[in-house]
């Protein structure tokens, strides 16, 4: 056997086991492999035609069971070797380590929630992935990697589409580096891959429908399509991207809440309701559907407030603001309430205590009090309060009240500015919040058999959380939306926030977990055996 020629059996042996690694870790460059195998069988072919006669002879000579058994032996050391490469092949090498102090390349627990959600499903999400900019095309795999990782299936396609054009048009793409997410029916697109806009669009195709939310006019509510400061443009956007169907309703035209209404809202009124609609509105909760009310300060709302203790909160007639002499005060403006301190138990409010340093901002704000004892006997809980430096200044009902302040007005401390209530209503008795109640409820039911229900409120002391000025702020549009989806009791689908900071991560992913393993178990010991081999024949030879 001629030992310059051994390198080709090696070099045959190597490339197969490249071939099986990258057939798995670059699928959509099938050409890498094919290119792998054809070199591989091109180098144990060479080889056999060159050295076919010394191979012959090799087993005819004296002693040729012994060279067959260490033929057998090397055969088996190949096999072993490509053995390693295809193993390597196996997604269970991926791994990935996040080396920041903040977490922000982990998935949020609610984006790991819909990942299960997605398992649970059984059926993947396609995803056709339009780009041209290699860069944007390397942060949308990592960041889907992250899903992918926690057990999310995908069926991904990536298109060029400058090289097909076509299929650019049939998806009517207009906008470069386009993602589309696919499920079902519903569809979402992406033009920036953060965890945020990701999740949020698995949450806009894995809903099953569309819900309706009405918002009242007719007492000098924000417009929906006003693009003003006050206005509550930015809010329906918001909406619409979640799939939530948004309309109008003037309660004093209609004596009832249309039945397609998943939830009302009633959003910065400027003068109080009639008797009349606090009767539509009262039918309307016994019914068990939510509502979610916000009042900005300086707006006396006597009826209204009647509606509010009904389910566990009054709105007070006071105006928080920065703490006069405050330094801040002129630089965010001294008729703003910051909240800070929020409730960990609540779905609405649990991430912003995960997360830390979160800080909403309102303008012209009100406390809200909790009336444990209310009529529907629902159980309200507040969730948001506000910082230390906000003061609440009391007796104000219009603006002429801020006129002549007095020492004795302005109290210091913290206080409730948002607030949630919930509880059971219907069925044999209005409401009750005991546990072993709430079952004797569902089962009994009223005379007619029906089975009380659970019913969500959710109340604020300042319209602006929402309005395009508050919704500059993402924190307020996380919160609104947030109150959103528990009312429609889709916690599964709380909005997912954008996570600060730079990416710093350890990866070990399929293609490095594989040439990784290859260097360690087959390239580094072979290129010893190997040469070890060679210079030991030569030297035989010698």
């Amino acid at each position: 056997m001629r030992s310059g020629l051994l390198f080709l059996p090696f070099l045959g042996v190597f490339t197969a086991v490249l071939a099986l690694a990258t057939g798995r870790a670059y699928k959509e460059f099938p050409l890498v492999s094919i290119v792998l195998w054809i070199l591989a069988a091109l180098a144990i072919s060479v080889w056999v035609v060159l050295d076919g006669k010394r191979l012959k002879t090799m087993f005819t000579r004296k002693g040729s069971r012994h060279r067959m058994s260490q033929g057998l032996s090397v055969l088996l050391a190949v096999l072993l070797a490509i053995g390693a490469g295809y193993l390597s092949r196996r997604d269970r090498f991926n791994k990935s380590f996040d080396v920041t102090k903040e977490g922000i390349n982990t998935l949020s627990p609610e984006s790991v929630k819909l990942v299960n959600q997605l398992k649970e499903r059984k059926e993947p999400v396609k995803v056709l992935a339009f780009f041209q900019d290699e860069m944007k095309k390397n942060q949308f795999r990592k960041a889907l990697s992250l899903y992918e990782l926690k057990g999310g299936s995908f069926e991904v396609e990536y298109i060029d589409p400058q090289t097909d054009p076509t299929r650019a048009m049939a998806e009517n793409i207009t906008t470069v580096d386009t993602v589309i997410f696919k499920y079902g029916k519903q569809e979402a697109r992406l033009t920036s891959f953060t965890e945020e806009k990701m999740s949020n669009a698995l949450v806009r195709v894995m809903k099953e429908k569309d819900k309706t939310i009405y918002f009242t006019k007719g007492h000098g509510e924000p417009e929906l399509s006003n693009q003003e400061a006050l206005g509550y443009s930015a809010a329906k956007q918001e909406l619409e991207s979640e799939r939530f169907v948004v309309k109008e309703l003037n309660l004093l035209e209609t004596t009832s809440i249309p039945a397609d209404a998943d939830l009302l809202v009633i959003a910065g009124p400027k003068y109080d309701l009639q008797p009349s609609e606090l009767a539509v509105l009262e039918q309307y909760l016994q019914s068990a559907r939510p509502l979610m009310v916000l009042v900005d300060a300086l707006t006396p709302v006597p009826n209204l407030n009647k509606l509010v203790e009904s389910v566990g909160f009054r709105f007070n007639d006071d105006l928080l603001i920065i703490r006069p002499g405050d330094e801040r005060a002129k630089v965010l403006g001294q008729n703003n309430a910051i909240v800070t301190d929020f409730d960990s138990f609540s779905p609405v409010t649990a991430d912003f205590v995960k997360r830390g340093g979160v800080a909403l901002m309102t303008a012209n704000t009100r406390s809200i009090d909790i009336v444990n004892d209310n009529k529907l006997q629902l159980k309200p809980v507040g969730l948001a309060k506000s910082s230390q430096i906000i003061v609440k200044v009391t007796g104000v009902k219009t603006q002429a009240d801020l006129k002549n302040l007095t020492e004795d007005r302005i109290v210091e401390g913290s206080f409730d500015v948002f607030g949630a209530a919930s509880g059971k209503v219907g069925g044999a008795k209005v409401a009750t919040n005991e546990a072993n109640k709430d079952a004797q409820a569902d089962v009994k039911g009223d005379s007619q058999g029906n089975a009380a229900k659970e019913l969500r409120v959710f109340v604020g002391g300042s319209a602006q959380l929402a309005s395009n000025l508050g919704a500059q702020r993402q924190e307020n549009v996380d919160l609104f939306l947030n109150a959103i989806n528990y009312l429609t009791q889709d916690e599964d689908f709380i909005s997912i926030r954008a996570k600060d900071g730079d990416r710093s991560t350890l990866d070990l992913t399929t293609a490095s977990s594989q040439f990784l393993l290859l260097f360690l178990a087959y390239v580094y010991p072979t290129s010893f055996l190997g040469a070890g081999v060679f210079y030991w024949m030569r030297r035989r030879r010698a």
